[in-house]
């Protein structure tokens, strides 16, 4: 038999360093309990054979969601002999071949990502140009205006680059946010007007303006200089022609390895460029890093790419290990995150939220602000008042979404288009929030719309099978503009267009779909027995992290578990134990999993879920995060 045991600490090939103070002391060693889509190698099976047979019967099943469960298929002999190379264990080496990482140099700078995947600025097109720009802006003190996007991606890039504007000595340095609600998306001509009359002779902008040819061009006009820093850029489209210069990984000159950075991680690739040869680099490097991880977890950008990898590794360790300055301190105070064992989940869930809820009910300003609070008393001001806007921001969305499932028809239509006055609900600031939610709950892409006296705005968030901007583009006509990517897009028209939007959104997923209703599938990397949860496994799977798009926490199926003490949490979410061998138990938890408590309770059941270490208080328990359950 293959054994599993797992060593956190990968030296050279062929020689494996076992530290198991840091796999955290699972109570159970796995030499005798493997995973059973690794245990058919004792019978002679052939292990993709039998996983094929196994997913050709799920496929005649549905769980409690509607799904059919479907076993990530990958290689099997590639996995044996990554384990057998990397001395890892059938997990861990699996989920690695899942994530097409197969080379064992490749694992071991996947699972211990560091600086060395910092590409070099300088190999970013324009970059040389806007350096020289900035330099010379910065020699002269001119005025220099960072005007950024209301999310997340926006206001940390705004901090990274003002922050090194200011360490390189300029002390005329101002920013704008564009308020969501009175100027909308992007970087506008009013944007640019007033900037020059502000006397800001530079302008640089970081998560909109590739797209804002006019603006730019306005800008120049009147005797401002723009620098674009963004990464939104669709194929085949055009730079602003008459920025200075343009950072933006997507674009046809540009080489850059890594494509899929976030703005921040464009802004902070410019602050190396800026400071390097200062006395102090690395550590303004390691505190930038912790505003780059925050804005690359929560703008779902690839934490497949090595890059991206380094950015949250590296900021994580700095937001755990490093004293921070009284705003940041504050905003993870009030995000009830554990100091010292700050998750990227923790970034994508609680500190992101936070964070965009200023912009989404009120200005993205109160972000920096908090940020650049001199002093405690202070800055946990005003991340209660972010906090609160968290509050009224989740009030609101539940309201919404109540409003936009009455809506639904039955029976539900190919493209769900739901849309409602502003004054009376619907507010666009959470739309694509509640666009998320019925798409999860219905599996149909779904436009939820929010009219106002000026118009009508609306967000998409659509399935793999119906592309967002296409299904858009077939109702180009009635459209005032539109953009975005595969699964999430925005629009803009006139209320009075929305019934005929919605009949020519329906017959573009329909075509899509080829007239069928879609198939929900809920992929897993791993099946085996409950007796093999344990936190040495738990602890083996973490090294994958950060988890995000494109490296998402290994989902394990558990067949025929036997749940006891199941209670319904907050009239909405569901826990209860599943009993292991030696009177051990795991926590098993279902978010917004009520309305499954009595299958769930009728007797064994078969599990989706994600094992994870939830920490409360100080204590830490072993607890099964479902994602679907199915009768046994």
């Amino acid at each position: 038999m293959i054994s599993p045991k797992f060593p956190t600490s990968l030296g050279e090939p062929g020689r494996v360093t076992f530290a198991s103070s840091e796999l955290g002391g699972g109570k159970r060693a796995h030499a005798d309990r493997m995973p059973t889509v690794c245990a058919h190698e004792e019978s002679g099976m052939s292990l993709a054979a039998t996983a094929g047979e196994e997913n050709r019967e799920e496929r005649n099943r549905r769980s409690l969601t509607g799904a059919r469960w479907v076993l990530r298929p990958t290689d099997e002999a590639r996995v044996l002999k990554l384990q057998s190379r990397l001395g890892v264990s059938y997990p861990l080496a699996r989920c690695l071949s899942l994530r097409g990482i197969v080379d064992p140099d490749e694992a071991r700078s996947f699972l211990h990502p560091d600086e060395s995947a910092l590409h070099d600025p300088f190999e970013m097109f324009g970059m040389a140009t806007a350096v020289e720009r900035l330099t010379r802006a910065v020699k002269n003190n001119e005025h220099i205006r960072v005007v950024t996007d209301y999310d997340v991606d926006g206001t940390t890039s705004s901090v990274i680059l003002q922050a090194a504007l200011k360490i390189l000595g300029n002390d005329h340095v101002s920013y704008h946010i564009p308020h969501r609600m009175e100027e909308g998306y992007g970087f506008s001509v009013a944007a640019a007007e007033q900037a020059a009359a502000d006397g800001a002779t530079l302008v640089i902008t970081a998560d909109i303006g590739v797209k804002d040819h006019a603006s730019v061009s306005r800008a120049r006009a009147v005797g401002v200089d723009v620098l674009v820093l963004d990464h939104h850029l669709p194929p085949g489209e055009d730079v602003p022609s008459d920025a200075v210069a343009v950072l933006c990984p997507p674009q046809r000159l540009c080489s850059y390895p890594n494509r899929a950075l976030a703005a921040c991680g464009v802004s902070l690739k410019l602050a190396q460029a800026l400071l390097r040869g200062h006395a102090a680099y690395d550590a303004i490097l390691r505190s930038m890093l912790k505003m780059a991880a925050i804005g690359t977890v929560a703008d779902v950008v690839n934490l497949l790419e090595p890059e991206n990898r380094a950015i949250v590794s590296l900021g994580l360790r700095a937001l755990n290990e490093d004293r921070h300055k009284p705003g940041l301190a504050a905003l993870l105070r009030v995000s009830g995150v554990e100091l010292g064992a700050i998750t990227a989940s923790d970034l994508g869930f609680r500190i992101g939220p936070r964070i965009n809820a200023a912009g989404r009910v009120s200005s993205a300003t109160a972000v920096i602000e908090l940020l650049a609070a001199g002093n405690h008393a202070a800055a946990m001001q005003r991340a209660q008042a972010l906090d609160a806007f968290n509050s009224e921001r989740k009030g609101i969305q539940e309201r919404m979404l109540t409003l936009a499932l009455a809506q639904v028809p039955e029976p539900v239509p190919a493209f769900v288009v739901v849309s409602g006055r502003e004054d009376q609900g619907w507010h666009r600031g959470v739309a694509g929030i509640v666009a998320a939610r019925i798409r999860d709950k219905l599996n149909r892409p779904t436009a939820v719309i929010s009219e106002a006296s000026k118009g009508a705005t609306g967000s998409i968030r659509s399935i793999p099978q119906v592309h967002a901007v296409e299904a858009l583009e077939a109702a180009a006509p009635l459209l005032q503009r539109f953009g975005g990517h595969p699964a999430a897009a925005g629009f803009s028209l006139e209320a009075s267009d929305i019934p005929a939007f919605r009949s020519l959104l329906v017959d573009a997923a329909n075509e899509m779909l080829g007239g069928k209703p879609p198939i929900l599938e809920q992929a897993y990397d791993l099946e085996s027995e409950a007796s093999i949860l344990d936190r040495s496994l738990c602890n083996e799977l973490d090294v994958l992290g950060p988890h995000g798009k494109g490296n998402p926490k290994p989902r394990i199926k558990i067949a025929g578990a036997e749940l006891t003490g199941l209670r319904v949490l907050k009239e909405k979410h569901l826990k209860a134990v599943l009993l292991l061998d030696d009177g051990v138990s795991v926590d098993v938890v279902w978010w917004g999993g009520a309305e499954h408590f009595a299958p769930l309770a009728r007797g064994r059941v078969d599990l989706l879920g994600v094992l994870e270490v939830n920490r409360w208080r100080g204590r830490e328990t072993l607890q099964l995060n479902l994602t679907d359950a199915r009768l046994a």
